[in-house]
């Protein structure tokens, strides 16, 4: 049986896209830190939290919001501990459930994002795609991605776009390390991977765009669009195919190591100086 093709999934619901089993961002940062964690991360996927269901209706209200009221219900009565809330969540088994205050933060942020200039520009473009979910056989094997905005003209080139709200500061110091300590560079690239499978460019030669946008969850809801540059383009590319060359061999040899059980280590100076 072939992988599936673009115009099956661009009609992909949420459930089809988790559903269908293949290699994504998440299971690639997950190999990033161990194969171990990788291991463990397909065995116990984790729950979903507060916070990622507050993304989630930031994403659908900024890219499909004509979505928003079939996938989500909004709580206004209070406390979540009575029984009343209780009741209401059984009468909306199967949408995600939001607070009003969720909401209306939701509501805030998504039009700030919609409102970015970068998004103004592509959005409603004929070269841009939403919520593109894309399988191809790449790397890792068989992959799958989910992209916030893919965009592919003459005009513009080829930019993708990932939505990340955030409670940090905006500044490039914090988002620099964010981006690192998350992944989110992998990310992009893995994503990358996908639009040029998509579209059939060549993955070392073809220029592109690739914009982490990040929208702070408290007022004034800022938001900022940060383009990875060259270097890290092209440092990030090498990472992802060293860390495929390591999943071939753990996928040939059946061993899945996690971290060293043994390490020396120099701790920073200042951390020994007296203040």
């Amino acid at each position: 049986m072939g992988l599936p093709q673009p115009e099956e999934t661009a009609g992909w619901s949420d459930a089809d896209y988790f559903a269908y089993h293949a290699v994504n961002a998440s299971a690639i940062k997950q190999f990033a830190k161990s194969p171990k964690a990788y291991g463990h991360y397909l065995r116990n996927p984790p729950a979903k939290t507060s916070s990622m269901t507050l993304g989630s209706a930031i994403h659908c209200l900024t890219f499909e919001a004509d979505a928003f009221e079939a996938r989500y219900a909004v709580w206004d009565g209070g406390s979540r501990r009575t029984k009343a809330y209780k009741e209401w969540a059984e009468q909306h088994e199967g949408k995600e459930l939001l607070t009003a205050e969720e909401h209306e933060t939701a509501l805030s942020v998504a039009s700030a994002a919609s409102n970015h200039p970068l998004l103004k520009q592509l959005i409603g473009h004929p070269g841009t795609q939403l919520e593109r979910a894309l399988v191809w056989f790449g790397f890792f094997g068989i992959c799958k991605a989910k992209i916030d905005l893919l965009h592919y003209s003459e005009e513009y080139g080829l930019i993708i776009l990932d939505l990340k709200s955030t409670s940090s500061e905006l500044d490039e110091h914090s988002i620099t390390h964010t981006i690192g300590k998350y992944g989110v560079h992998l990310q992009l690239h893995h994503y990358f991977e996908a639009a040029c499978a998509y579209y059939r460019l060549p993955s070392n030669d073809t220029p592109a765009k690739l914009f982490a946008l990040y929208a702070r969850t408290s007022a004034p809801f800022e938001v900022s669009a940060f383009e990875l540059g060259e270097q890290t383009k092209q440092e990030v590319r090498d990472y992802y195919q060293d860390l495929a060359d390591v999943y071939d061999f753990c996928m040939a040899s059946g061993h899945w190591p996690g971290q060293p059980e043994q390490r020396t280590i120099e701790v920073p100076t200042y951390y020994s100086q007296r203040k």
